[in-house]
C-alpha cells in the first residue's frame, strides 16, 4: 500500500456545456489552472459515450477491456482524480450513467459528451508527491504516491 497526505488547496465549480468532451474538457481545464492534483465529483446529462466496464480477465496483466457504448439522453454522475502524468494532468473517472431501467456503470476514459450540461466540483489538493506512471505489466497509467 502506497500512502500520502495532501491539503485543499483551491476549489472549482465548473458547468460543462452541450457537445463538449470528457475527460478533455477537464483534461484542459486542468492544464490551464496548473492542477496537478485533484478530486473531481460531476453530475448531469451525457450522450455518445463508452465507459470500460471490466477487463477480459481478473488476473493482474495486460488484457483487452470490456466496453458499453450508449446514445442520447443519458443521466450521469461520477467521481475522478486527476494527477499529473506524462503529457500533464490526466484524469481517472469512474461514473454511473443511466436512461429509464438501464444503468452503465465503468471507467469514462474513451470518453463522452456533455448532453445539456454537466456540474463538476473540482477539490485541488497541495503537498502531495503524486504522479501517473505507465505500468507495462497492465498498459494502465497507474497513481505512484513518493515517499
Amino acid at each position: 500500500m502506497q500512502t500520502a497526505e495532501a491539503r485543499l488547496k483551491r476549489i472549482f465549480v465548473v458547468r460543462l456545456e452541450e457537445g463538449e468532451r470528457l475527460p478533455d474538457a477537464i483534461e484542459l481545464l486542468a492544464r490551464k489552472k496548473k492542477i496537478r492534483s485533484a478530486v473531481v465529483l460531476l453530475l448531469g446529462g451525457a450522450r455518445d459515450g463508452t465507459l470500460v466496464v471490466g477487463p477480459s480477465s481478473s488476473r493482474r496483466k495486460k488484457h483487452s477491456v470490456l466496453t458499453e457504448s450508449f446514445g442520447p439522453g443519458h443521466e450521469i454522475m461520477g467521481i475522478g482524480t486527476i494527477f499529473a502524468g506524462a503529457k500533464g494532468p490526466e484524469m481517472h473517472l469512474h461514473a454511473a450513467t443511466g436512461r429509464g431501467n438501464k444503468t452503465l456503470v465503468g471507467c469514462g476514459r474513451t470518453g463522452l459528451k456533455v448532453n445539456f450540461i454537466i456540474e463538476a466540483v473540482i477539490f485541488e489538493l497541495a503537498g502531495l508527491a503524486a504522479r501517473r506512471a505507465f505500468d507495462p505489466a497492465t498498459g494502465f497509467h497507474l497513481l505512484t504516491l513518493s515517499r
